[in-house]
């Protein structure tokens, strides 16, 4: 063969073989030939022994206490009892001989930590209470003071309407701007939130100062309005106790008695309701006073734990009936997983999932819960359980039900996207 004949074989031998550098990839005979598979199923039977139980947070913990007056619906009222009083002094520091006090006046204050905007011609009441309020005490055992024992009133609408006061005697005394109605009561906004606090004066009428009971006083706290009466209080478990403010003289020296003050915080509050929450029942119950939580388990499908990844994971429950209440007392419900399944008693983890619940509303409810499904599906040793429970507890008289797996048409559900691991073939 000739050189030239070589070079052309080569040449043809080249142009066989030319790499496409601008076209795709063609590897037919080493690329796998399946193709990724997704599933989105809802799993109607993977939840069960689903229960309810109550008693975990009574009223009287709550971190606010509601105040609620909706004919048909719900009558809440806040109670709380105030710490005793000294009932002598001495005259000066190192004096063993002490001196009654006697009692003018006295200046009562409560935080209002949610209201409805909306409220129109809202007032507050105050009426006295036994001093033997406690914890069994009921709402059929307060009507009697609640009808004739009124104290005071105070229009909130008409006093939030009234002009801000900022001149420099105010700001020396209350420390911020203040409002005030021609019945001397005093409102002023926290600095921190929306939260009002209300300052009401009492006279010995009012308020009754008895040396026999160490200066304990009673109060309990309805509302009424034209529309949306509905406040909450502060509590003592929120850190916004009820306080007032004794004003008093005792003997001096001199001719003249000394004036002072003592300021007492209450030692008890909590909020009685009609018609109180409803026993549970056969279906699953989150929030009310006592506060209610149920306890949802689940079986993991094999299709997960073993040939597949969880894209995403909701919990699907179904309400009973929408919760009645104020438009304004919305609530939340929350999931925690379960550490060890030990039924009521079981030790909880962190929140994963929540959703805000709003009265007059029957919508289903859907949590997203993929984190926790995808450890459950990775870890076989895990309790594949979840406590709902309400933000905060005890704090409304609002309690949701939702349909237990005992009710097969709308019975809990898990809806989970995943997709099916990839299945790689042989060169």
């Amino acid at each position: 063969m000739t050189r030239r004949s070589i070079r052309l074989a080569l040449l043809l031998a080249l142009g066989a073989c030319t790499e496409q550098t601008t076209a795709p990839g063609v590897c037919p005979d080493f690329c796998p030939g399946g193709q990724i598979s997704v599933g989105d199923t809802i799993f109607t039977d993977v939840i069960h022994r689903d229960s309810a139980f109550s008693g975990y947070v009574e009223g009287f913990q709550g971190e606010a206490l509601p105040v609620t007056d909706l004919p048909g619906v719900v009558d809440s009222r806040a109670i709380f009892r105030m710490n005793a009083m000294f009932t002598r002094v001495t005259n000066k520091a190192g004096d063993t001989t002490t001196y009654p006090i006697t009692v003018d006046s006295a200046r009562l204050r409560f935080d209002i930590v949610h209201r409805d905007t909306n409220a129109t011609n809202l007032w507050v009441k105050l009426y006295r209470l036994p001093i033997d309020i406690d914890t069994t005490t009921t709402f059929a055992q307060l009507v009697p003071s609640f009808t004739d024992s009124v104290v005071d009133s105070v229009n909130l609408s008409a006093l939030l309407s009234e002009p801000l006061i900022f001149d420099t005697a105010t700001l020396r005394i209350w420390g911020d701007t203040i409002q005030t109605d021609s019945a001397g009561h005093i409102l002023q906004v926290g600095n921190t939130d929306s939260t009002l606090i209300l300052y009401v004066d009492l006279d010995t009428t009012q308020t009754r100062f008895v040396e026999a009971d160490s200066g304990k006083v009673a109060f309990g706290v309805r509302v009424a309005g034209d529309s949306l009466a509905s406040i909450a209080l502060g509590s003592i478990d929120g850190g916004r106790a009820a306080r007032i403010q004794w004003f008093f003289t005792y003997p001096d020296t001199a001719a003249a008695p000394k004036d002072s003050s003592a300021l007492r915080a209450a030692l008890f509050d909590s909020f009685v309701l009609n018609p109180p929450t409803p026993p549970l029942d056969s279906n699953l119950a989150v929030g009310g006073v006592p506060s209610a939580r149920s306890l949802l388990r689940f079986t993991i499908p094999e299709v997960l734990r073993d040939s597949a990844d969880v894209v995403r994971a909701t919990l699907i429950l179904v309400p009973v009936g929408p919760v009645p209440g104020a438009v304004g007392d919305s609530f939340e419900v929350v999931a925690h997983p379960v550490l060890a399944d030990l039924s009521a008693k079981s030790p909880l983890g962190g929140f994963i999932a929540k959703h805000v619940i709003h009265v007059n509303d029957a919508d289903t409810v859907r949590m997203e819960v993929t984190d926790l499904v995808r450890s459950w599906a990775q870890d076989t040793t895990a309790a594949t359980a979840l406590m709902l429970g309400q933000v905060p507890e005890a704090s409304s008289y609002s309690q949701i039900r939702f349909y237990s797996t005992r009710a097969p048409a709308f019975r809990p559900a898990l809806h989970v996207t995943y997709v099916r691991r990839y299945v790689f073939g042989s060169p």
